[in-house]
């Protein structure tokens, strides 16, 4: 069953809707609760979700798994759809708030999936706090499943550009976008990686335009492990080094079919840089689904 609670001004409406027959996983994380929820059952025939800013539940294999959700004012073409995955300890409203694609990219449908406990992390071994699986057949495979759901149900309910598909993480999210590359690559149009190692994954990846994001003090993930993807992945995306463009921190190489391989090494540390959503919106915009 999925649910839906919106919020906009003094009121907040949910909506049930129809059953998803396709298989899922579990999280948390509301938008702030300053309101009341008023619950409703939506009238017979009514599908789809409203423009706007809702949290989001679904039920999935009887656990319920829940994500901040924006829905563009207009939807009269099919729209780019955008997953952002938060890092370990976060949530999706909370990530929402810190990068707000949805301010810089206004046509798109965003969604900001919240994580669930029981994936250790670097400080968090006992997996206490949020998180995602990094390696598949983790936790019975529950984060992919979730991905999946989320995916057909958005894609049931509003009209999504096949093409436009990206993934974007930060950290523990990150590592799960690149579990979602190798396992649902086929389907997706781009991803970016946000402070996280990513090496094990790409060389078996479907030929993917790629954004990498680290920050050279980063300690949590450090940097000097993260570089060693770039290679990886330039010789994998089959990118030419005479190609290479490089602005401020930003450096592009492509390849074949309009392929891109984008790298920010900036000088920070593991949080996401405040220039990063600007930087990725850019990139995204420049990416369809290869062959289509």
């Amino acid at each position: 069953m999925v649910s839906v609670v919106r919020r906009s001004g003094f009121w907040l409406v949910a909506i049930l809707a129809a059953c998803l027959t396709s298989s899922c996983g579990a999280g948390s994380k509301a938008l702030p609760n300053s309101e009341p929820a008023v619950t409703a059952t939506a009238p017979s025939g009514i599908a789809g979700y409203e423009s706007g800013t809702q949290r989001i539940s679904i039920d999935v294999n009887g656990t319920t798994r829940s994500a901040v959700l924006v829905v563009p004012e207009d939807l009269s073409e099919p729209a780019p759809l955008l997953f952002a995955f938060h890092g370990h300890g976060g949530t999706g409203g909370a990530l929402d708030r810190q990068l707000g694609f949805e301010n810089l990219w206004p046509e798109a449908i965003v969604v900001y999936p919240d994580g669930q406990t029981g994936h250790p992390g670097i400080n968090d071994p006992q997996g206490t706090e949020t998180g995602w699986q990094t390696t598949k057949g983790e936790g019975g495979d529950a984060d992919i499943a979730f991905y999946d759901a989320l995916l057909a149900d958005l894609q049931a309910k509003l009209p999504v550009d096949p093409d436009r598909i990206y993934l974007m993480g930060h950290s523990n999210g990150s590592e799960l976008v690149s579990l979602l590359r190798n396992e649902r690559g086929d389907a997706v149009a781009a991803t970016a990686n946000s402070s996280a190692q990513l090496t094990r994954w790409i060389p078996t990846d479907p030929v993917r335009s790629m954004f990498m994001s680290m920050g050279q003090t980063d300690t949590t993930a450090p940097y000097a492990q993260q570089k060693k993807a770039i290679p990886v992945a330039a010789t994998h995306l089959g990118v030419d080094a005479v190609t290479a463009r490089t602005d401020g921190y930003l450096t592009t190489r492509t390849g074949p079919d309009g392929i891109e391989l984008a790298v920010y090494d900036h000088p920070g540390g593991h949080p996401p840089p405040p220039e990063l959503p600007a930087l990725l919106v850019a990139f995204f915009q420049r990416h369809t689904r290869p062959g289509n």
